[in-house]
């Protein structure tokens, strides 16, 4: 059907040209173009003055990685997925537009992040219906293609054919036309296998064959092992009080994947995961028969989920592919009642969560879905380890550099030392609680302090002290440590 549209990599790259904007597929690490990106780098590395405005529908560390580390980003949304990126934005040579993953559809929809120039996706191919057939992430694709003026399209043999059977693409109408989105199970399906693309806009098919890999992962610790165990005892007690285990959302990193071999070895069956991503310890629960339904908007690629992929029985029952504006959509979050486990930077005495920033100013990553998964779930968790850099830093603070989370969206607090259940309790409750139950022994006295310190001084419903909170940071700076001396 598009015979004479195939090009190779370069001729297809050859149409981007220096400060376009340029939208590339990828969602949650997963489904992101491979050869026109690397045709990209080698015309920069000749020497070619070469910058784009770079979209996504998430964080795509594997792109931000490559076209980062050439200088090749001018301007990045939403997400930046790496540390020569995450750098250039804090030295200002790159501007960065976060963005929460929820309001992606409504940007992109108005225009709001301005005019696409051209589209680079990655896909299986075309069903019969000529509608798109998405890798291993569907994402933003939807609206990427819808906006712009070109398209590229790589179709990657080495992508496993059977994701073709796990997608499922619901396209919510724009206002005034909305309507609910009939979505009430975890695998529930709701949607069609493709996407509309208009064949008129493309420009260049590439063939590849590169295969996709997520690359290794941080390992767990005796601490991430810790938070587990406590949360392991927390949820065995809410589940004697309710009689139902939710579906999770989880996150990812080392804490991340603890949680998902913790389940490995619990008493927990049937267990159901909606999340905006998963990689291979969450798989390795459906194919050890822990898990019974799992639903997400990308899939992290390494040998052993293709081969998860191609044992499973009756795969397209038990795991389902979405678009990004369904997965993180706080309808479907609020009626699936989920559990939402989070994770952050750092968090204060009141539950305000910094999941972004270092010391309120260097960004690491961004916003991503976390926040609207924390405000709509059934029940929202943080989970965090209670000390960083050897423990020169309490990542309990007397108040947070930056909020990405608010205190009001959080349930529970998980770090090493306990857990605080905040639900019910009023502002100094809260504060008590997160004090006594997580933070570290080294800052149990100086949190305490500090609290009793703002009580008198100043009172209230929410007792704070500004200057005496970002010292906190002032001495970490000058003295390389948060504890006061002889503490």
């Amino acid at each position: 059907m598009h015979s004479n549209r195939i090009s190779t990599a370069e001729e297809a790259a050859d149409s981007i040209r220096n400060g376009m904007t340029v939208a590339m597929s990828g969602y949650a690490m997963a489904g992101y173009p491979k050869a026109v990106v690397e045709a990209l780098v080698a015309r920069k590395r000749s020497g070619e003055e070469l910058q784009v405005n770079l979209i996504t529908g998430a964080n795509v560390p594997w792109l931000d990685e490559q076209l980062g580390a050439e200088n090749l980003i001018a301007r990045r949304a939403p997400m930046v997925a790496s540390r020569s990126l995450a750098a250039q934005a804090n030295d200002g040579s790159l501007r960065y537009v976060e963005q929460q993953m929820s309001k992606m559809p409504r940007l992109l929809r108005k225009g709001s992040l301005g005019k696409i120039d051209v589209a680079v996706v990655e896909a299986l191919g075309f069903d019969d219906d000529g509608s798109l057939l998405p890798t291993s992430s569907i994402g933003m694709i939807h609206y990427l293609l819808a906006a712009a003026e070109e398209i590229i399209i790589e179709v990657n043999a080495a992508q496993p054919d059977v994701l073709r059977y796990l997608h499922d693409v619901y396209l919510p109408a724009a206002p005034p036309d909305t309507r609910p989105i009939p979505l009430v199970r975890t695998n529930q399906r709701i949607g069609s296998r493709g996407i509309p693309v208009d064949r008129d806009k493309i420009r260049h098919i590439v063939e590849t064959d590169i295969p996709e890999r997520l690359g290794p992962q941080p390992s767990g610790t005796a601490v991430t092992k810790s938070i587990a165990d406590h949360l392991f005892n927390f949820l065995e007690v809410e589940v004697q009080k309710t009689g139902y285990l939710p579906p999770f959302q989880t996150g990812f990193g080392s804490l991340a994947d603890s949680i998902a071999d913790a389940f490995q070895h619990s008493s927990f069956r049937d267990l159901q995961f909606f999340c905006g991503g998963i990689t291979e310890p969450v798989l390795e629960l459906l194919a050890s028969g822990q898990a019974s339904a799992l639903s997400t908007g990308g899939l992290g690629m390494s040998e052993r989920v293709e081969q998860i992929l191609a044992d499973t029985p009756n795969l397209r029952e038990h795991l389902v592919i979405r678009n990004g504006d369904v997965t993180n959509n706080a309808e479907v979050i609020g009626r699936l009642g989920l559990i939402a486990l989070n994770t952050g930077i750092e968090i204060d005495i009141y539950g305000n969560v910094n999941s972004s920033h270092i010391a309120g100013s260097r960004v690491v990553n961004g916003i991503g879905g976390g926040a609207s998964f924390a405000q709509n779930a059934g029940l929202s968790v943080i989970l965090i380890p209670s000390l960083a850099k050897g423990g020169a830093i309490s990542n309990i603070v007397p108040m947070v550099s930056h909020q990405d989370i608010s205190e009001h969206d959080i349930d529970i607090v998980v770090t090493e030392n306990g857990v605080a259940d905040l639900r019910g309790l009023d502002d100094g409750e809260r504060a008590d609680a997160i004090v006594t139950s997580c933070a570290s022994e080294a800052y149990r006295g100086q949190l305490s302090a500090y609290l009793q310190a703002a009580r008198r001084q100043c009172g209230g419903h929410h007792p704070q002290l500004p200057e005496v909170a970002f010292g906190w940071y002032r001495r970490l700076k000058d003295e390389g440590t948060m504890l006061e001396t002889g503490a």
